[in-house]
Formats: structure tokens, sequence, C-alpha cells
């Protein structure tokens, strides 16, 4: 992967706990990285009974990513540590996920969370969301590995519609309000530029901004033509987004990103999901690194280059 993502990561900040540290003991601390997702077709098919809104989209991870590391601990319960101070443990999704696993399997020990973030908060490429399947991943494995990958998707649904995603990529077709997984195929190969457009765009105010004339006829012929185009060039055509309209009213400035980005003759540019990324799609990483160079350079804006799809899905964990 090559990577021009402009930003430095500060050292991540560590409380004092009660952690398994021996390292004679392997199974008492693992990691692994949280990939994130871009939305290559996103639907929305009207509001539900339950108040969420019906969807159709056909998902892929990239390998921009955060990385979750998890610790037994002697002392009962769940702690997270990260180092974006903006992120608190009592509404984290990973601090949610491994409660909920922990109140269904009951185990002999605590659990110590580290997060260290990559993937943009409010950027549409489900960050807190990867981080809270990897959660559980790495959770019940160090909890004897009790619950299948089916059983820790429902879990993850109840947390957010979009965490039973990340079982299933590197594609994936989403409907429901997000719980419905089914893995699909594509055979474009390739690599994504991706532009944080700056701002973080709730993702609630964004269905709330929603309106019904903001339906494209785009549906099931096109989803079935992104699992069978070969370029970047033949998919690029087939992407859309009904939320794009509803992301500019939210945060106007994306409109305007967007705008800059269009008028250097790339390409289309895309919104992923409800948030603030956009992003464009390469066969050739040296030709995404140079349009990378180029954004970056009169925009400002931070970009990365990404290796996409990336297998997120049931990748092992790492022992530390």
């Amino acid at each position: 992967m090559a990577s021009v993502w402009g930003w430095l990561i500060a050292p991540m900040a560590i409380t004092s706990t009660h952690c398994m540290t021996d390292r004679s003991n392997t199974s008492a601390a693992i990691e692994a990285k949280a990939y994130a997702k871009i939305n290559l077709t996103l639907g929305v098919l009207g509001k539900r009974p339950d108040g969420f809104h019906e969807i159709e989209s056909i998902a892929i991870g990239v390998s921009l990513h955060d990385t979750v590391r998890c610790a037994l601990c002697d002392e009962a319960g769940v702690s997270v540590v990260c180092d974006d101070s903006s992120i608190q443990s009592s509404d984290n999704l990973a601090f949610l996920a491994a409660t909920r696993l922990a109140e269904r399997v009951k185990p002999s020990s605590g659990v110590r969370i580290e997060l260290q973030k990559r993937i943009p908060i409010g950027g549409g490429m489900g960050g807190g969301s990867s981080d809270a399947a990897t959660t559980l991943r790495l959770c019940n494995d160090l909890w004897g590995g009790v619950l299948d990958r089916a059983s820790l998707a429902d879990i993850g649904a109840s947390i957010g519609s979009d965490v039973p995603l990340f079982f299933s990529l590197p594609v994936a077709m989403v409907s429901g309000r997000g719980e419905h997984v089914e893995p699909v195929s594509l055979k474009w190969c390739g690599w994504a530029l991706l532009v944080f457009g700056g701002v973080l765009v709730p993702t609630a105010e964004v269905y709330t901004a929603f309106r019904e004339s903001d339906r494209s006829d785009r549906g099931a012929d096109v989803n079935s033509g992104v699992s069978e185009a070969s370029t970047a060039a033949e998919l690029s055509t087939m992407l859309y987004n009904n939320l794009e309209s509803a992301v500019l009213r939210v945060a106007p400035d994306i409109g305007r990103v967007q705008h800059e980005l269009d008028r250097m003759g790339l390409g289309e540019w895309r919104i992923s999901g409800a948030g603030s990324t956009l992003f464009r799609l390469f066969d050739e990483q040296q030709t995404a690194v140079e349009a990378a160079k180029r954004v970056a350079q009169l925009t400002g804006k931070q970009t990365a280059v990404v290796a996409s799809p990336v297998d997120t899905g049931y990748m092992t964990p790492k022992e530390i």
C-alpha cells in the first residue's frame, strides 16, 4: 500500500490497569487491523416502521485501517484507551461491543482495549463499526471462542447498522437497515484514492436531511453490472449514492471540495456512505499516487491511496 495520508498520530495514552502481560501466556493479548470500507453503490429505499431507513448497497473493504489490541485483565469489566482524545469510552462502539459480548458469554476475566485510529471519524468509511467488529472477534477469541461468526455479527447489529458488514468483506451486498449482509464477487481489483473533506458529518443528520427526491432509478441492474465490471473506468460509470445530496445539505463544504476535485479532470468523485470522504477508483497504483500528489498540492486536503478490495472480514488475530 502506498499512502500519502497527511497527518500525525499522537502517542497512545496508557492508563494503569492490571492486565496480563506475561509473554509466556500468548493468548493473553492479541491485535488485528480494523479496515475501512467504501460504498460503491448506496440506494435508500424508504423509511422503515422502526425509524431506520431501508438501504441496498455494495461495499468493499480498503486497506486504510485502525488497529485494535485486546488484553485480558485480572479485574472484571471493560476498559478502552485511544490515541484520539475525542473518542470517549462510554459511547465508543468497541466498548459497547466488548460489553455486549461479556453479557452474553459471562467471562471470568475483564479486557482492556487499545485503539489506534487512522480512519477519519465521520468519514463514511465505517471506522467505529469496523473497530466494533474487530473487538468482537478478538474478545471472543480471548474468552474462549464461544460464539461463531454469525452470532458475533448478530451482536454487532445490536450496536450499529454497519457492524455486520465487517464480517463479510472484501465485497458484500448490504440490505435492510444494514443487518442483512451477503458476500458477493467483484471482478475489479485495484486502487482507490481517498480525499477526506475535513469535517465530521453525523450520520443521523444526513438521514434526517434525506428527501424522497434524492432517490435515483439505479438499482438491481446496476448492482449486477458492478459485479461484472473489470476496469475502474467501467465500474465508475455505475457508482451512485442516494445520500450524496443529503450529505451536501448537512455539510456544504464537502460540495465545494467535490467541485474542486471535479475541475481537475481526473473523473467523477463519489462520496462514501453518509460521511465526508470522497473517492476515485484507479486500475494502477502509480496513477493513483500521482493523482493523490496533485490533489494534495492543489487543495491541501488529506489524501490516501489504498488497495481495494481488501479482505477485512475474519482475518487471523496476531498474538502480541
